[in-house]
């Protein structure tokens, strides 16, 4: 994958996620193994707190066949190897440049690193504090957004509101029927400053993904932009609780888009690939009708539409 290799030299992270990605699809293992090796020589040199973490999510590569070859380059670089962890693969791992605790747990799932970044002045790991558009703005997502949900009278829903200023321009599209919600409390308090006097029906709340305090079939349409993505790396049961949380407060035909560079598609299939969802975008390259193509997103985009086939408690 030359475009995925090229980007190696610039940006190390991004460019082999891009390139294992594409090698990982295509069924190309030889070109997998290399760009495995490559990762784990650039995560190997990353501001990562504790190497036997980073060698543990090799382990946890979905493909069984290619493990072997993994773990077994693993010794080479002095990382051990802990084959309990239940991780996404690494290459999601690799593609946010995440970072671990002492314990070789992933910071993403601590509300205190999220509080941290928050209000922390000038924010943590080179990412700012005052405001932060994970992947893309609004002025790039916004087409498909509008082609998704064109009744700027529907009810949304913001996961992860975080130091982003994209809800509060899609607020200022026309889109005010907004309920916004944070694990951080930091990061609500970070996001009424950026929303500020004059918008007033946008809700701010606190909230747990896996336990929102909404009701059934409460919501028309819901923007993701990389929050899934940090709860997937804490854990896949965590993001499958997560998935369906928002599918339950999901109305019927109302839509989910999900922006992520992490997810394997897999995964989110294996979640809202059934009868209850009609998939609208699967991560492939995709335009909006003025022909804005996802390309620009700097991620994936995913959507599904609710159908009317009722859920059984």
């Amino acid at each position: 994958h030359p475009g995925g290799c090229s980007l190696l030299a610039f940006d190390p992270w991004h460019g082999a996620h891009g390139a294992a990605m594409a090698a990982w699809r295509h069924g190309a293992e030889s070109s997998w193994r290399l760009l495995a090796f490559l990762i784990t020589v650039f995560a190997s040199a990353a501001d990562c707190a504790n190497h036997s973490a980073l060698a543990s999510m090799a382990t946890s590569i979905t493909h069984s066949a290619l493990q072997p070859a993994f773990i077994s380059m693993v010794p080479q670089f002095g990382l051990s190897v802990d084959t309990g962890l239940n991780l996404p693969p690494l290459p999601a791992l690799a593609a946010t440049g995440i970072h671990f605790d002492d314990e070789g747990k992933c910071v993403f799932g601590k509300k205190s690193y999220w509080d941290t970044m928050y209000s922390k002045e000038d924010g943590v790991d080179g990412r700012a504090s005052e405001q932060y558009s994970w992947y893309c703005t609004y002025d790039e997502f916004g087409p498909f957004w509008r082609m998704l949900v064109p009744d700027e009278h529907a009810r949304i829903m913001i996961a992860g509101i975080g130091n982003d200023p994209s809800p509060v321009a899609m607020y200022d599209d026309g889109y005010t029927d907004m309920l916004a919600f944070d694990y951080s409390k930091e990061g609500v308090v970070r996001a009424r400053q950026l929303f500020g006097p004059g918008r007033d029906n946008a809700r701010l709340i606190t909230a747990d993904a896996r336990d929102l305090p909404l009701e059934d079939a409460s919501i028309d349409a819901t923007l993701d932009k990389g929050t899934l993505d940090a709860i997937y790396i804490t854990g896949k049961e965590v993001f499958a609780d997560s998935i369906k949380e928002i599918t339950r407060v999901t109305a019927p035909d109302g839509v989910i888009m999900c922006i992520s560079r992490v997810i394997d598609p897999d995964d989110w299939m294996g979640e809202l690939d059934n009868e209850h969802w009609d998939i609208i975008h699967d991560g492939s390259l995709a335009f909006a009708p003025d022909g804005e193509a996802t390309i620009d997103l700097g991620a994936e985009l995913y959507s599904w539409k609710r159908t009317r086939v009722a859920y059984v408690k």
